[in-house]
């Protein structure tokens, strides 16, 4: 059993560990307020994107090699998990769905890139070749950089190298629930897009120089403008896990001041009883 001492430290050490979760909440707080807004207001611009492409593959009839769909032999799979903890179970659960993920496909030959520190352990379940590994991709979610990424598959797709390219990511549905989901970003499907009246609203679209040849420009932006908002729901749904994980932690923490609060003044008046009934029993003697 521990000493009035041991446990009055103990308390103390519980405090100082809620202080830092209690802050730690805040500031999970303020950036989820942050990326919940960028998330919120790119999705007009993507909606629109959306459209604009579907009633352009209405109105001519497109053939190109990255509407090709072939056997899925080769794939390229990207995990893109957080690079700081505290965020509960966000990673871990993604770790796991892309493993299952990666089972389904094992009569395949899967590559994978590991996007954030925290997919790191994902290299010894040995299912798949590690390509390459970057960081900090959450930390400020670029543009340029899912629009260089887009081009890199979309050659990779024309030339063979892969059959397919899906990214695994944690989902954002609400402030309390995240679960991980995947995305196929490479064969391009036209069923993948909304479908609009052409009679009704080709008019207002003018092409210049033409279909055919603005159509892999336009794929690449759309699919680096999907892949942009992955990166944004990703930041929402880390920041909100953190923040409800540092919010059960720091309740936690009142549970445990609470029961070592009671032990100790428990402990400390059964010192007290004790120290009476010997001075009590020390006067009975003389």
């Amino acid at each position: 059993m521990m000493s009035l001492k041991d446990t009055k430290r103990r308390i103390n050490g519980v405090k100082n560990t809620q202080k830092i979760t209690r802050a730690m909440k805040m500031v999970s707080s303020a950036k989820f307020a942050r990326a919940i807004h960028a998330f919120t207001y790119s999705q007009p611009y993507r909606t629109s994107f959306a459209s604009v492409l579907s009633r352009l593959l209405q109105r001519e009839e497109i053939t190109h090699p990255l509407l090709t769909v072939r056997e899925e032999k080769k794939n390229l799979c990207i995990v893109l998990a957080t690079d700081r903890g505290f965020c509960g179970g966000l990673n871990s659960n993604l770790l796991k769905f892309s493993a299952a993920f990666l089972r389904d496909k094992k009569e395949q030959t899967c590559t994978v890139e590991l996007w954030g520190k925290k997919a790191k352990p994902f290299e010894k379940v040995g299912l798949a070749t590690v390509a390459s590994r970057v960081e900090k991709v959450l930390e400020r979610p670029s543009y340029e950089f899912c629009l260089s990424t887009i081009q890199r598959l979309s050659r990779a797709y024309e030339a063979g190298e892969i059959d397919g390219a899906y990214i695994l990511y944690p989902s954002f549905k609400n402030a309390v629930v995240q679960e991980p989901a995947v995305k196929r970003f490479f064969p391009f499907l036209r069923e993948d897009l909304p479908v609009e009246k052409v009679e009704t609203r080709s008019t207002g679209l003018i092409l210049e120089p033409d279909a055919v040849s603005l159509f892999p420009s336009m794929v690449e932006k759309y699919l680096a403008v999907q892949l942009y908002q992955i990166l944004l729901e990703s930041a929402v749904s880390e920041h909100a896990s953190r923040m409800a994980a540092m919010d059960n932690a720091t309740n936690n923490a009142d549970e445990v001041i609470q029961k070592l609060t009671l032990n100790y003044n428990r402990a400390r008046q059964a010192a007290i009883t004790k120290e009476l009934i010997e001075i009590t029993s020390g006067a009975e003697a003389l």
